[in-house]
């Protein structure tokens, strides 16, 4: 027993050992969002703690398209993948290149690096990327009036043109956040583009209240602002007017100023008028 005891503490330890040297983190650099057709980078960072490198394999969910074996002659592998297309000569251990990318292409990307001899360790990481459609215009507004009066309800609907994914419609009242009423994405398959997958239509509804505070000098600005990650960013406007202008105290210095203006004006008349009498008696 005390043997067999013996036996599992030193398993135990040399694990331990093991584990401090060699491979430590790998850390994956991913863009969120690219359009379609552009070339992105795709990084990958590793430290190896002075152990040699074994392998670097990246995957698109669980298909491998990328390999480098620097053991190997040609070091570099590619897998064919439907939209992936890799640009050898710019790709390294770190750094994978993409170029022309499709719509096919959005997904999870991984990066494993193994380690050689002795220690054989593995260790990989991801993170996941869009390919994206934007909008091909601004969003479109339709409020049910432009002229109101303190009381009155408004309401409103914004629409967002096709895009994958969907985009975020966000409501602004004076350039202050709005909550909106409700938010719709409705899935379609628009024929002006080349793809077949679907898109999305996003509407958002906007119900609120004139108040006191809403109508700054008799006008208020609704806006909808529809955002796809930090690639696309379309608005819309609509400007609302007061119906019936409330009286507004006059201002007790203007009065007096344009008095002021019209006595100084009438001061001004007259010593011009004396100015030429002197001048025409001086001649």
């Amino acid at each position: 027993m005390a043997v067999q005891f013996t036996q599992y503490v030193v398993v135990v330890f040399s694990i331990i050992v093991s584990g401090t040297d060699g491979l430590k983190e790998v850390e994956v650099t991913v863009p969120a969002a690219v359009r379609v057709g552009e070339t992105l980078t795709l990084v990958c960072k590793f430290d190896l703690e002075g152990e040699p490198l074994y392998t670097v394999k990246w995957y698109k969910g669980a298909k491998e398209f990328y390999r480098f074996i620097p053991k190997e002659l040609p070091s570099t592998k590619i897998f064919p993948l439907p939209g992936i297309n890799v640009d050898i000569s710019k790709s390294s251990p770190n750094e994978v290149v993409l170029r022309n990318v499709q719509p096919e292409v959005t997904g999870r990307y991984k990066c494993e690096v193994s380690s050689d001899a002795p220690n054989f360790d593995t260790k990989m990481s991801s993170g996941y990327m869009y390919v994206i459609e934007t909008p091909l215009d601004d969003p479109s507004m339709i409020i049910d009036k432009n002229f109101v009066d303190i009381g009155d309800y408004v309401s409103g609907n914004c629409t967002s043109l096709p895009s994958y994914p969907s985009t975020n419609v966000t409501w602004f009242l004076n350039g202050k956040r709005v909550q909106d009423s409700f938010q719709k994405k409705l899935e379609v398959i628009p024929e002006f583009y080349s793809s077949k997958r679907k898109y999305y239509v996003t509407t958002s509804g906007i119900d609120f209240q004139i108040t006191e505070s809403t109508l700054q000098n008799g006008k208020a600005v609704l806006s909808c602002v529809a955002n796809l990650f930090n690639i696309y960013r379309g608005e819309r406007k609509e400007i609302l007017e007061e119906a019936k202008p409330r009286p507004r105290p006059s201002s007790v210095l203007g009065p007096r100023d344009d008095r002021s203006g019209t006595r100084k004006s009438k001061r001004s008349i007259a010593s011009f008028m004396v100015t030429l009498m002197f001048m025409s008696w001086y001649r």
